[in-house]
């Protein structure tokens, strides 16, 4: 038996109107995200390359400088650091941008000049000093924005402290010279000659120079001489410096005093004694 013939099922009205919400939707999106790369910010540190970041980098490390330099306390500005020990993914490599702020304090002065530190800093940083449960380690953090983070990690009673301002692991940029060189400091501090005069080393006044701009819009400066044989007596030879100072510290391989708003550190390493004069955002 044939089955019944049944008429072709009819076909679906056309929708043009469809077509063109589909291709209006898809150009809304193309345009969204075009002008969400040129005006969004970055979201993550991978989207803003170790160029970009410099300047993040820098601005804190004058807040840093700003809120560390105080009576009592002896600070050296370092210059920046970079690092190409980082990976971005896997596969990916990158490069860390890092500026150090040392802080020298008497002994037991870590914990207070650490709460200082982060009372001192902008409020937008949201600065914490965090202590461990026995109270023998400290630890500061700050987000200083753009994605740069400040932290420092110390012993509760350390006489030096290292606070640590970091880009993290960023792209690599053209033009962004990652091995640079401290450049000579065209003029010295009187105190500086003064320090470098009482250790014997009156001829070696030449020394490098590392800046930072100011929150208030000057800018602080660190000079740090060649190294020059270390004095029998380390004290001794600085005595007369130090007498009508305000010191910081005073062992045997390292002494740091204030004096006049000058930082003031003279250090031994390996038989050699180096001499850093800070002036800070004072």
């Amino acid at each position: 038996m044939i089955p019944p013939a049944y008429p072709p099922a009819p076909r679906p009205p056309r929708r043009p109107w469809l077509r063109v919400v589909v291709v209006a939707w898809a150009v809304l999106l193309a345009g969204l995200v075009f002008w969400s790369v040129r005006h969004d910010p970055p979201t993550v540190p991978e989207q803003r390359d170790i160029a970009a970041a410099l300047p993040f980098l820098d601005e804190a490390t004058g807040a840093v400088m700003a809120a560390a330099d105080a009576d009592g306390r002896a600070v050296v500005l370092h210059p920046t650091e970079f690092s190409r020990d980082c990976r971005i993914t896997p596969v990916r490599p990158g490069v860390e941008a890092i500026r150090e702020v040392t802080l020298r304090v008497r002994a037991g002065g870590a914990g207070p000049a650490l709460d200082a530190v982060a009372q001192a800093l902008p409020a937008g940083y949201h600065a914490r000093v965090r202590r461990s449960p026995s109270g023998t380690r400290l630890e500061l953090y700050a987000d200083a924005g753009g994605f740069v983070a400040i932290d420092a990690r110390t012993p509760a009673d350390a006489t030096v402290v290292t606070l640590q301002v970091s880009t993290g692991c960023r792209p690599p940029a053209a033009g962004v010279n990652t091995t640079p060189t401290s450049p000579a400091a065209s003029t010295v501090p009187t105190v500086y000659r003064a320090a470098l005069r009482a250790l014997g080393a009156a001829g070696a006044v030449a020394g490098t120079v590392t800046e930072v701009v100011c929150p208030s819009g000057g800018t602080a400066r660190t000079v740090t001489s060649v190294a020059v044989p270390v004095p029998r007596d380390l004290g001794r030879a600085l005595q007369a410096l130090t007498a009508g100072a305000g010191v910081v510290q005073a062992e045997p391989r390292a002494w740091a005093w204030r004096i006049g708003g000058f930082s003031v550190v003279a250090t031994v390493t390996d038989d050699k004694v180096q001499v850093s004069v800070t002036i800070g955002c004072r």
